[in-house]
């Protein structure tokens, strides 16, 4: 017989895995026709690092 397996267990291993990547959208000015242009990254998150804070020393390094 197969194996019944409830909605619940499988949203539940789901869970057990930590999410460390975020996607970061930059906005700026185009240079030809001064549009607003959306630029999308993904970034890794590393163990033990906020998010929020990560977002905060990505920025200011490029300024």
């Amino acid at each position: 017989m197969a194996k019944k397996q409830s909605f619940g267990e499988k949203v539940g291993d789901a869970k057990k895995t930590s999410k460390n990547h975020i996607m970061l959208i930059r906005s700026g000015r185009s240079n030809k026709t001064g549009a607003l242009r959306f630029n999308g990254e993904m970034v890794h998150v590393p163990e033990g690092k906020n998010a929020d804070g990560l977002v905060k020393e990505l920025l200011a390094n490029k300024a």
